[in-house]
C-alpha cells in the first residue's frame, strides 16, 4: 500500500508538471522516496523509465495538438521543454513512429499512452483518443499488429527498434483507408480502428500488411528483415471498458502467422 501511494503521487506530480521540465529528483521528492527508489518503481510496475514516462506523456498530448490545434513544430517544441525543433522532432519520432510534419498529414501512428489509474486490481490505460475512436465504430473490428523479435531488434541498437516502429506503422498505413485511425498501444503493438464489420474483411488487411513479412529495412547500411504478427476482434462491449488497451490484449483471438 505504502508503494502505491508513493507511485500515485509521483504519477500527479508529472502529470501536474508536464510542461514545467521538473526533474525527477523533484518528483521523488513530491513522492517521499529516494530517487533510487522512484526509478526503481517505475521500472518494476510500467517496465521503463522515469524519464521514458515523462517523454511519452510529452509526445502524446504534442500529437493531440498536432491534430487538433494549429501550433507550430516550434512552438511545441518549446512548450514542451525542447531546445530545438530537431530535438523535439526526435522524441516525438520514438513514440508516434513519425515526424511532426508528417504526422500532422495524417502519418504515424497516435500513442496512447495516457495517465495510468491504480487500483487494487493493478494499473489500468484508460487512452480517451482511442476509446473515443472505438465507441464511434462500436460493432466493429480492432486490428492489431505487433512486431516479432523486437528484443533482438533493440539488442542491436534502440534505433534499429525507432526504425523498425516506423517502418511497421508504413506498412500498415499503405493498406488501411483514410478513415481508419491507427493508435500505438504499447512498446511495439499497433491497433487500428476500422469501419469493418466482417471477419474476413479484417482478415484481407491483416493477411496483406503480412505479406510484407521478411522485407529489409536499411540501417546504417545493414539490411534488417522486418515480421510482423497480426491478430483482429469485434469492437463489442469495450465501450463500457475503463481500459480498452486491456480490453484489446484480453478479448482478441490472436492469429499468429508465421
Amino acid at each position: 500500500m505504502e508503494k502505491y501511494f508513493e507511485l500515485k503521487c509521483a504519477l500527479e506530480y508529472i502529470e501536474q508538471h508536464i510542461l514545467d521540465s521538473c526533474t525527477q529528483e523533484e518528483i521523488a521528492r513530491a513522492a517521499c522516496v529516494s530517487l533510487s527508489s522512484l526509478q526503481k518503481l517505475f521500472r518494476y510496475v510500467f517496465n521503463h523509465s522515469v524519464g521514458e514516462h515523462i517523454t511519452k506523456r510529452k509526445m502524446t498530448l504534442a500529437g493531440e495538438e498536432l491534430l487538433s490545434g494549429s501550433a507550430s513544430v516550434a512552438e511545441l517544441a518549446a512548450k514542451y521543454g525542447y531546445s530545438s525543433t530537431e530535438a523535439f522532432s526526435r522524441a516525438f519520432r520514438k513514440v508516434n513512429c513519425c515526424l511532426p510534419s508528417d504526422y500532422r498529414r495524417g502519418h504515424g501512428a497516435q500513442s496512447a499512452f495516457s495517465p495510468p489509474t491504480l487500483s487494487e486490481e493493478g494499473v489500468s490505460w484508460e487512452a480517451p483518443a482511442l476509446l473515443q475512436a472505438m465507441r464511434e465504430l462500436e460493432d466493429c473490428f480492432v486490428i492489431c499488429f505487433d512486431i516479432a523479435g523486437m528484443k533482438q531488434l533493440n539488442a542491436l541498437s534502440w534505433e534499429a527498434g525507432d526504425q523498425a516502429l516506423v517502418r511497421a506503422a508504413e506498412l500498415i498505413h499503405a493498406h488501411k483507408t483514410g478513415s481508419m485511425r491507427l493508435f500505438r498501444i504499447g512498446g511495439d503493438e499497433f491497433a487500428l480502428v476500422t469501419p469493418f464489420r466482417r471477419a474476413e474483411q479484417a482478415q484481407r488487411l491483416v493477411d496483406a500488411v503480412l505479406a510484407h513479412n521478411g522485407e529489409s529495412f536499411l540501417f546504417k547500411g545493414q539490411a534488417v528483415p522486418l515480421c510482423l504478427w497480426g491478430w483482429y476482434g469485434r469492437n463489442t462491449a469495450v465501450s463500457l471498458s475503463p481500459d480498452p488497451i486491456g480490453h484489446l490484449h484480453s478479448q482478441m483471438q490472436r492469429s499468429r502467422i508465421e
